[in-house]
């Protein structure tokens, strides 16, 4: 009985080790005002990681619906600017007409360094799409760029979200105990 307790013990600390380890959401949600991302660009967000694996988003509106097709896209880059390594890109795929609201793209496959400076672009390759910020420096571990440039008294209304590990639930780890137990109980049998 010895060897389950330090079984379900051993569990219960990688568990709590796996989720204890993620600090939290970034959210900015306050806008003011709103700007092109085609005309703008490049436009997005710095931040500074709090998690290794997350998913960014913006505040999108769709924008001049008569121009042709929405394509938008969000890549993420090293360090505080337009000019740091390309770490990943994600495409925002089939936007409805008339969007508007947070759009997020899962950038879990690229691990970051909490404390490290990020940045966020989001392209349109069309004239509809719009994002929006606030004249408040409201975030204190990032800037907005506009135009390529950072610009320290303003905020993208952005988030940067945690990607939890996936945690068993708790039947499957019951399961999974009974089942080790029954294969040591067969095995000290000498019947497997």
């Amino acid at each position: 009985m010895k060897n389950y307790t330090l079984f379900a013990v051993t569990a219960a600390i990688v568990i709590s080790l796996a989720v204890g380890a993620y600090a939290g959401p970034i959210i900015q949600t306050q806008h003011d005002w709103g700007w092109q991302i085609y005309c703008f660009s490049p436009t997005g967000q710095t931040f500074t990681a709090e998690d290794p694996r997350v998913s960014i988003g913006f505040w999108i509106e769709d924008w001049n619906q008569g121009s042709g097709p929405i394509a938008l896209a969000i890549d993420l880059r090293q360090g505080a600017g337009i000019g740091g390594t390309l770490l990943g890109s994600g495409p925002i795929p089939g936007l409805s007409p008339g969007f508007v609201g947070f759009y997020d793209v899962d950038f879990s496959s690229v691990p970051l360094i909490a404390g490290q400076p990020y940045t966020a672009i989001i392209t349109s390759t069309s004239a509809r799409g719009g994002v929006f910020g606030t004249g408040s420096d409201v975030y204190p571990g990032g800037a907005v760029i506009w135009l390529g440039n950072v610009t320290t008294d303003q905020e993208s209304a952005f988030r940067v979200l945690p990607i939890l590990p996936i945690i068993p639930a708790p039947g499957a780890l019951i399961l999974g105990g009974i089942g080790v137990g029954l294969a040591g109980w067969l095995r000290r049998r000498r019947t497997i």
